[in-house]
């Protein structure tokens, strides 16, 4: 028979497991939100550069560092969005993964109650049962 210690503890280690996945989940949008500055720096590079490029008489040299410029920054930017493509879906696991664990924490935060309850209960009835009938 389950005790109410026991399924405290069940739950007590649920309940780590669930932190241990609040931080991955909180990793993930710090994540996201770092590349998403990224992101808007690198397209805030490109429009400088795509300014430099309509600027007159530009040299040749410099005509092809702006474009090689520009090719690495294209690069950098579908990276980015790629990475926080799968981070995006990461996180919608992770949050699927965290809302069973808090559910998975409840239930048995709930059958720890209902079971200390019950064997109070028990501890009562055990208690009154040794007690002395009253004369009459």
């Amino acid at each position: 028979m389950k005790t109410a210690r026991i399924t405290r503890l069940a739950a007590l280690k649920r309940q780590v497991e669930l932190q241990k996945w609040l931080g991955e989940s909180s990793r993930l949008n710090a994540e996201i939100t770092r590349l998403d500055e990224r992101i808007e720096q690198v397209v805030v590079l490109k429009n400088v550069y795509d300014e430099q490029l309509r600027q007159p008489s530009l040299t040749a040299q410099e005509l092809i560092g702006i474009r090689i410029v520009d090719s690495h920054l294209n690069d950098r930017r579908q990276i980015d969005q790629n990475r926080r493509e799968l981070l995006r879906n990461e996180r919608v696991r992770v949050a699927v993964m965290l809302a069973a664990k808090k559910n998975e924490v409840d239930s048995l935060k709930s059958e720890a109650n209902q079971l200390k309850r019950a064997e109070a209960e028990e501890r009562l009835e055990h208690q009154q049962s040794l007690m002395p009938a009253r004369r009459v």
